[in-house]
């Protein structure tokens, strides 16, 4: 309400708050008061992405601030699509009510052919009397003529006015639904796979979705959208795209108004032949579902849709790592320390130890050419433009989001953000973008933009009180995370001095021993003994040092494989990998003894590095 001031829009979302806070924030300088506390209930960054609301959703659910930018952002990339198309369709309607009938006149006078083919393509598209071939419809003519007249000019013009002008209605002024303003129908679909967003998403009466929305059985809503998508693909055709190119030809030719070719591309009409402009204009249909729903069970039906890359269907995997609303199971993107209520790590499990799933990028390969992103609300500008990029793009898109569970992942309500920052800079789930617009090669289409470090292993900090620098590894990561409590273990000093520091054992593990279980052989050199290696970690200014289980080092181990991988699809020319490979081979061929190479791993790899070029 343009006539409340802002200090009153204050007092009516947070009636309780004193009247001597809201009285500090004014329209000419929102954010000028120096008092804290206010500033920080509203303005944190992490509380408004964490979008806490009572929706049906956990409190700070991860998955709703995703679900929402998928929603807004195309609805902001969308809907100034419609109203330019509608007053554009406003505009051809007016020009052809005045211009018409006498267009009409002159191309019955010039050609008498083309004139009846432009009738004969008005009967079969706007009137509806198309049939299977063109002896049918010829029939379902004759029978309409029969009964009501042949359809004269002035019906003909009529017609495609009123059609355009509805049309124009339903892009701009249509009131989808009650209680919002008129400003057009849906720019979107969404087909939910049953799952922790389906339970929120339709708990009445809070139902977040201001769009058609449906739910699938848990493994069917890529197959599902994808014919949702495809009835939207006709609907838009017959509805919108040949009525606005029939008028086109009336009004803007000056011969070839209508020929056999042009007849059968408006009666056969489908976004093979639409131009991009058209595309722009198609109402998107979005696939929802967790790590499980596309992941795993249904990982086929999505690796069957991406393939087709139809322009409308775009997908979001929001991929809390766990199939949440079941308890905690493990699915094939979850991590390999497992933790999960369903999922015990402990004497008698070592819990999960397959490689994790990399789901997206595993669309970025023999899946012809769907765009596809990593991304989340850790870096929200990049979320949004690969967003953008995708509703652009003329194909199918993918994202695979992290998303935290409450819960299940043990995280504070107003942490997801944090938390996919975390997730991200540790290489647990690296950013990228797969743009195949960019080119024909990995290394074009890739971009890795928006991880720290993007050429090491692992992301160079420093400790802030000290300035000492350190690797931020997936097991600083995992200590923020309740799920993974039993792969680190609280020490003393001293007893972090009898351990080996992770980041040395690290130099000394490679996947293929991993592969090979040479890290239970203690006369290996990639030997891991559990709870044998530790972590420092800084808090507000105190250190702490905790031990990690075996499995933890796996874990490091398989995702910097994962992320080397990455790096080397992008171009990216890994100076840590480079280092290592020297290293070992020195080592493995004897020239430097294991004891030696332990005893000085930091300074020897040090020299290592300084040699890469």
């Amino acid at each position: 309400n343009a006539d409340l001031t802002t200090a009153q829009v204050f007092s009516r979302l947070l009636p309780d708050t004193p009247q001597k806070y809201l009285g500090l924030y004014n329209d000419d300088d929102i954010m000028s008061s120096r008092d804290a506390t206010l500033r920080n209930h509203l303005m944190v960054r992490r509380n408004y992405e964490a979008l806490v609301s009572g929706d049906g959703a956990c409190a700070g659910c991860g998955e709703k601030s995703i679900l929402r930018a998928v929603a807004s952002v195309t609805e902001a990339y969308m809907r100034p699509l419609y109203h330019r198309k509608a007053d554009r369709l406003t505009a051809k309607a007016a020009r052809l009510a005045q211009e018409g009938a006498d267009k009409l006149a002159l191309l019955k006078a010039r050609s008498e052919s083309e004139y009846q083919l432009l009738r004969k393509t008005f009967a079969h598209v706007i009137v509806g009397l198309g049939g299977e071939n063109d002896r049918d419809t010829a029939k379902r003519i004759a029978a309409y003529e029969a009964t009501h007249g042949p359809i004269t000019d002035d019906e003909l013009v009529s017609g495609l006015v009123a059609v355009l002008r509805q049309d124009a209605f339903n892009h701009k002024e249509l009131q989808a639904i009650d209680g919002r303003r008129a400003n057009g129908m849906s720019v979107m679909m969404m087909g939910a796979s049953t799952g922790c967003n389906t339970v929120y998403g339709s708990t009445p009466p809070a139902n977040p979705h201001a769009y058609p929305w449906m739910n699938s059985l848990f493994q069917d809503g890529a197959t599902i959208s994808w014919l949702m998508a495809e009835s939207v693909i006709v609907g838009h055709a017959h509805r919108s795209v040949a009525p606005e190119r029939l008028s086109d030809a009336l009004l803007d030719r000056t011969e070839h108004v209508m020929t056999e070719g042009d007849y059968f591309t408006l009666t056969h009409l489908d976004d093979a032949l639409m131009t991009e402009q058209e595309i722009r204009e198609l109402p998107k249909v979005w696939v929802i579902g967790g790590d499980g729903a596309l992941g795993d069970i249904g990982f086929q039906n999505v690796s069957k849709v991406i393939l087709q890359n139809r322009p409308n269907v775009k997908m979001l995997m929001l991929d809390t790592q766990v199939y949440s609303n079941t308890g905690g199971q493990n699915s094939d993107s979850s991590t390999m320390l497992g933790g999960y209520d369903m999922n015990q790590f402990g004497v008698a499990s070592q819990g999960k130890l397959i490689e994790k799933k990399n789901v997206a990028e595993a669309f970025t390969s023999g899946h012809g050419s769907p765009f596809v992103a990593q991304v989340s609300i850790a870096n929200a500008p990049k979320l949004y433009k690969a967003m953008l990029e995708g509703l652009d793009y003329r194909g199918t898109a993918f994202y695979q989001c992290y998303t935290t569970c409450q819960p299940e992942h043990g995280v504070g309500d107003n942490m997801s953000a944090e938390q996919a920052k975390l997730v991200r800079d540790a290489r647990g789930m690296p950013e990228f973008v797969f743009n195949p617009r960019k080119g024909e090669t990995a290394q074009e289409a890739f971009d890795l933009k928006g991880n720290p470090s993007v050429d090491r292993d692992w992301w160079n900090t420093k400790y802030a009180s000290t300035g000492e620098a350190y690797t931020f590894s997936v097991a600083h990561w995992a200590l923020t995370e309740g799920r993974f409590r039993k792969h680190l273990k609280s020490i003393s000093e001293a007893e972090a001095s009898m351990l080996i520091p992770l980041n040395d054992m690290l130099y000394f593990v490679t996947q293929d021993d991993v592969i090979h279980r040479r890290v239970f052989d203690e006369r290996h050199r990639s030997f891991i003994p559990n709870f044998g290696c530790c972590i420092k970690v800084e808090t507000d200014g105190v250190f702490t040092y905790y031990a990690v289980t075996r499995q933890m080092v796996l874990f490091a181990v398989e995702r910097r494989k994962a992320w080397r991988m990455l790096q080397s699809k992008a171009g990216v020319v890994n100076k840590d990998y480079l280092a290592q490979r020297a290293f070992l081979a020195k080592v493995d061929k004897g020239e430097l003894p294991l004891d030696e190479a332990k005893a000085r791993v930091t300074e020897l790899m040090a020299g290592e590095l300084a040699g890469v070029h």
